[in-house]
């Protein structure tokens, strides 16, 4: 049996399957990203939530957002492999190498991760040749659901939307100025916070100034997570994976356009691609 997870930073879903890739077993926990967790607050979150459908698992595949340095990948592993046993070991990756793998399975392209968060690659249908760092929502994941929001959320609190929006957020949300900042200055995963009101930024996306808002992040992305890449890969496939990308994918479509570039394809969530890859492209267990 093959356990595989993909984690972002909000949620981690986890799929037991067999060699030829049927589900077994399905299970959600919250994101395991392990800046924001401990290695001992990890493990008892999988000890809790995930080891009641993880019987007789001969390996697990672990892809998460926070996994890109060595130190992190360990500090995963050494989590999972605390609370369950497996045959072989344990192997940890970066979400945006489960992304490429998801999405173009052995084909070469771009891959793009708008979520909570937000990531980029090149991929050569084997590994990433090219990554523009990931430096987190404080100083960068423009189009991410975390900076959107917190766009949304500053101009809410300035008093710089329509009367209408900032009423509907306060009646909405019941909640000052005070107890925003002290969730976002004061409170453990600011990030998951501010990306919890993606929502209501859809909500109200047919109003200018958030179509504003949401716009301005996308062309960001493209500047700081795309164009970089250069123009010897703009002939590649593009995809995008992640609810930002799903739910917005109006809005990503068409500033995509006015970079010359068209989307191959925009999928929710990755896990589907990534049975396809581990059991029928390139099984893990053979």
């Amino acid at each position: 049996m093959l356990l595989i997870a993909d984690s972002g930073s909000t949620k981690t879903d986890w799929r037991l399957v067999d060699e030829e890739g049927k589900t077994i077993n399905s299970v959600q926990c919250k994101g395991l990203n392990p800046y924001f967790l401990t290695e001992a607050e990890i493990a008892k979150i999988i000890k809790n939530e995930v080891t009641p459908i993880a019987s007789e698992v001969d390996k697990v595949i672990f892809y998460g957002a926070g996994c890109g340095l060595p130190v992190k990948v360990e500090q995963v592993k050494s989590a999972i492999e605390s609370v369950i046993s497996v045959k072989y070991p344990t192997e940890v990756y970066g979400d945006i190498l489960g992304a490429a793998r998801s999405l173009l399975q052995d084909q070469k392209g771009i891959t793009c991760i708008l979520g909570t968060g937000a990531n980029s690659c090149v991929y050569d249908g084997h590994e990433i040749i090219n990554n523009v760092p990931s430096l987190g929502y404080i100083l960068a994941d423009w189009g991410s659901g975390t900076v959107l929001c917190k766009d949304l959320i500053a101009l809410i609190l300035q008093q710089k939307l329509d009367p209408e929006i900032i009423a509907d957020f306060h009646a909405t949300f019941d909640m000052d100025t005070r107890q925003i900042l002290d969730k976002i200055y004061n409170k453990p995963q600011a990030n998951r916070f501010l990306a919890s009101f993606t929502p209501f930024l859809l909500k109200h996306a047919d109003n200018p100034s958030c179509q504003a808002i949401i716009k301005d992040n996308f062309r960001k992305f493209f500047d700081y997570y795309v164009i970089p890449y250069g123009p010897q890969s703009m002939d590649l496939p593009i995809s995008f994976t992640g609810s930002i990308a799903y739910h917005f994918c109006d809005f990503l479509e068409e500033v995509a356009a006015e970079f010359g570039i068209k989307i191959k394809s925009i999928v929710q969530h990755p896990m589907s691609g990534l049975v396809k890859y581990h059991c029928q492209t390139v099984p893990a267990i053979k």
